[in-house]
């Protein structure tokens, strides 16, 4: 989403608030079963330095790391980003600075902030739950759906 901070960067407005949300387009690569609803507010910190206070709330559709399963993950989360007309510093050590948002044209893009930080609070192994019993390591079966009769002394490790 785009939205217009010129009276922000002026000074005539202190503050915006909004609440949409996200389009899937927006949200490349990422597959929902609930698109993320995004509440914020953008604030001026300096002359021509904006701050983003963002809430996030999705259910994003995630693959089970044990059984390969598609399930539905709960994500609700926030995060706070800067907006800057600054280019960023390449040249050097980087610091807090070197990791704002650029506002184009009075305008800022918050579509891809909001599509990054879901990325950053995604859990790092996705189990469909804590009990997922996973796959036969012989047969491939989802051992949470079905029995098999396999026996892990059917196993032979080559080396």
């Amino acid at each position: 989403m785009n939205i217009d901070v010129k009276e922000l960067l002026e000074g005539k407005i202190l503050s915006t608030s909004f609440h949409y949300i996200e389009t899937q387009e927006a949200m490349e690569g990422l597959t929902f079963d609930t698109l993320p609803e995004v509440e914020g507010k953008l604030k001026r910190i300096e002359r021509r330095k904006l701050l983003l206070t963002c809430r996030v709330k999705t259910k994003i559709l995630l693959e089970c790391s044990r059984c390969l399963d598609i399930y539905p993950q709960e994500l609700e989360f926030s995060y706070e980003e800067v907006y800057t007309e600054e280019p960023f510093r390449i040249i050097g050590k980087l610091t807090e600075e070197d990791f704002k948002y650029t506002i184009e044209n009075n305008m800022v893009d918050i579509s891809s902030s909001v599509r990054e930080n879901i990325i950053m609070n995604l859990p790092i192994k996705p189990l469909c739950s804590k009990d997922c019993k996973g796959l036969c390591p012989i047969c491939g079966k989802n051992l949470n759906r079905e029995k098999c009769n396999c026996s892990l002394e059917d196993i032979t490790i080559e080396y």
